[in-house]
């Protein structure tokens, strides 16, 4: 079973204050970005990151803002789903922009990067994906007949941003992102960067705390 979650952080509580007891052998969670156990590698992060390598499930999380990009960069690439993925764990993976991973019979888009909700400049960071992972997502898209059944992001598209806060700053991804949903056949689109837990539409879902399961 696919379960879909918000933002962590780093927060190993998470795991306990959440609902994610519901979650068995095989099960796999998909974060939508912000994961944070990879940050400074301090003995508190090694550990968490070891107890999380016990879980019995796969956690998979695209990019947020609030990420070491550098570091998780630094990971082993492996193969996982029909696509590739940095490898924290045996069960633990950073989905890589633009990828589509076959899941549980589904096709799972991921689209992960972003910037704090009120920064506007992307610039060269390495939290927004750069043109050729932008050219690769579409491209990828394309091959899939521009039909997939899940798509997981950090942010949000522009016009669904500003939805939920009219005053949003609204950066380039958010822009090439509500391209995309027009151009893009979807069951359902997760997104975590709104900290907020909102349905837009029975499609279009912003996620924090609770968890979703994929059924």
């Amino acid at each position: 079973m696919i379960y879909v979650t918000g933002d962590m952080h780093g927060d190993y509580e998470v795991f306990s204050e959440r609902r994610l007891n519901q979650l068995k052998k095989g099960d796999k969670l998909i974060v939508t970005g912000d994961f944070g156990f990879v940050w400074d590698e301090s003995k508190d992060e090694i550990k968490n990151l070891q107890k999380l390598s016990k879980k019995k499930y796969d956690i998979l999380f695209v990019e947020g803002a609030h990420e070491n990009h550098e570091k998780l960069r630094s990971y082993p690439e492996a193969d996982l789903y029909l696509g590739k993925a940095y490898k924290l764990a045996h069960n633990i993976y950073c989905l890589k922009r633009g990828e589509i991973y076959k899941i549980e019979g589904r096709s799972v888009l991921a689209l992960g990067g972003g910037l704090p909700p009120y920064d506007e400049d992307t610039g060269e960071s390495p939290a927004i994906p750069d043109d050729d992972e932008l050219k690769y997502a579409v491209d990828n898209v394309r091959a899939h007949g521009s039909r997939v059944d899940l798509i997981i992001t950090h942010e949000a598209p522009a016009s669904v941003k500003r939805v939920i806060d009219k005053n949003a700053a609204v950066n380039d991804l958010n822009i090439f992102l509500d391209t995309m949903m027009h151009n893009t056949g979807y069951r359902k689109w997760y997104f975590g960067s709104l900290h907020e837990d909102r349905a837009i539409s029975d499609r279009l879902i912003c996620v924090f705390e609770e968890v979703h399961k994929i059924d």
